[in-house]
């Protein structure tokens, strides 16, 4: 990273000044005295409570960045806040109205966020998390999948010479590795996996649909590809999703619901004036509020 590039990260950091100068002492004074110290200002010490407030903070401006240079960026600035925030107080600027207002305004925002997360915490358990996808799960309709392979001949002929050779007790997957032209399902015996309709050709799900498990086409099935032969090995109802693929998701939205819950059982109990026209943004703009 770049100096320039570096000092306007920073820059943009320091943008948060009023809020992170705001939970530091609320926090990180009440934790552990021994937590480590990863820099120190005119003799205040900045510690690894501070720091890990910090990442948590703009985790979304760091991205994919290294953790060690994630540590030093942070490092350098928290030292630039306390830097500037001493400088602020000698100032006095914690007397100014301006200073004020905005501390209020942090202050709520950060009661705001601590009291969701941990109202929501409580309420949004893994137990929930599983009940939910077991009810969702419970709503998926049926699927019909087969598991099919097939040999792609290029004429009618050698689709009927592979015919015979099953018949003769030949391997369908043997086959399909040494006569095949489709080049990708080859190489795994004419496999082609659980497909629902609409996954294959329209005619190689006509002539699967008319199979038993464990039966092939008698006959050639022609093709805009040329001609295949289709075994039918299975069939099954398609699974849902596994639990640890959408589990994520799941509680994302179980909390989104949960905290406009709260939020609108707290309105419902507080007397509110908007003093300003009700009007809805523009369809596709952000609001502004996080949801």
């Amino acid at each position: 990273m770049t100096t320039r590039i570096k000092n306007r990260w920073k820059a943009g950091l320091l943008v948060g000044t009023t809020i992170l100068s705001l939970s530091l002492p609320l926090v990180s004074a009440g934790l552990a005295q021994d937590a480590g110290v990863v820099g120190r200002v005119n003799g205040k010490d900045i510690t690894a409570d501070d720091l890990a407030i910090a990442e948590q903070m703009y985790s979304q401006q760091l991205g994919q960045m290294p953790a060690d240079a994630k540590r030093s960026l942070l490092v350098d600035a928290l030292i630039d806040l306390r830097i500037v925030a001493e400088a602020a107080r000698a100032a006095n600027v914690p007397e100014q109205e301006a200073y004020k207002r905005q501390l209020a305004f942090f202050e709520d925002q950060t009661l705001r966020s601590l009291f969701l997360e941990q109202r929501v915490g409580e309420a949004i358990t893994d137990a929930s998390v599983r009940a939910a996808y077991d009810e969702q799960a419970a709503k998926i309709p049926p699927v019909l999948e087969r598991r099919l392979r097939h040999i792609l001949l290029r004429s009618e002929s050698d689709a009927l010479a592979v015919i015979d050779a099953l018949k003769g007790g030949k391997s369908f997957a043997e086959l399909a590795q040494e006569r095949s032209a489709d080049e990708v399902s080859k190489v795994n015996g004419g496999d082609l996996g659980f497909v629902a309709d609409g996954q294959v050709v329209p005619e190689i799900d006509v002539a699967a649909a008319k199979l038993q498990p464990g039966e092939f086409t008698q006959t050639p099935v022609a093709s805009a590809f040329g001609f295949h032969v289709v075994l039918l090995e299975e069939t099954r109802n398609r699974p849902a999703p596994a639990f640890e693929t959408v589990a994520p998701q799941i509680r994302q939205s179980l909390e989104a619901t949960e905290e406009r819950r709260i939020i609108a059982e707290l309105k419902a109990g507080a007397k509110v004036e908007k003093l300003v026209p009700d009007v809805a943004p523009p369809q596709g703009e952000e609001d502004g509020h996080e949801h």
